[in-house]
């Protein structure tokens, strides 16, 4: 989330709002194209998704690795559960890689759980905050949280895995529209 103060952003000079300027809309650009891709052709963007993922992964299990052993304490079990940890990264970075499909349909796992989680937390607070305004908007965002994961959950792994694709080209979407936005900000006054 960035947090752009406009008191700071007066403050720079033209040439630094200027680079920045044209780097969130280069971002925004980038953004725009890949949310389109995703939902024109969702398979073909699941396999990219799943690449990007993978290496990702591995290199953070790589990194976690490097970073367990050169910053090692002399706590040994923190230490050998952050290298197993790593270990877990890279596997999973690897079947992305190489299964795409796998890769996607476990995303898709993933992303069920969270939006159960997310719903059922909604719902509790909804009904907590019953009388108060907005109340009943956590209400209908929960129960359309839990729709989708049971749309998730219940599609078959073609469905499930263009849905994760298009729910990844609509979040690249409304972030790009946001980064056209934060450039929009990046002007002298």
């Amino acid at each position: 989330m960035l947090n752009i103060d406009r008191k700071y952003l007066i403050s720079l000079d033209e040439s630094t709002l200027k680079k920045q300027r044209i780097i969130m809309r280069i971002i925004a650009i980038l953004l725009l194209l890949g949310g389109i891709f995703c939902l024109i052709n969702p398979l073909a963007s699941s396999v990219v998704l799943s690449k990007i993922i993978g290496v990702l992964l591995l290199l953070s299990g790589i990194a976690m690795i490097v970073g367990m052993v050169t910053n090692r304490s002399h706590n040994l079990w923190p230490m050998v559960t952050g290298i197993l940890l790593g270990i877990a990264y890279i596997v999973m970075g690897y079947v992305f890689i190489t299964n795409p499909a796998i890769g996607m349909i476990s995303l898709a796992v993933v992303l069920a759980v969270l939006f159960a989680f997310g719903g059922v937390m909604r719902l509790i607070t909804g009904f907590r905050t019953w009388g108060m305004p907005g109340a009943w908007l956590q209400i209908l965002l929960g129960v359309l949280d839990l729709i989708i994961t049971y749309l998730l959950v219940s599609a078959g792994p073609l469905m499930s895995i263009t849905m994760v694709t298009t729910l990844v080209g609509i979040e690249m979407l409304f972030s790009s529209f946001s980064c056209f936005m934060v450039a929009g900000l990046y002007k002298q006054n």
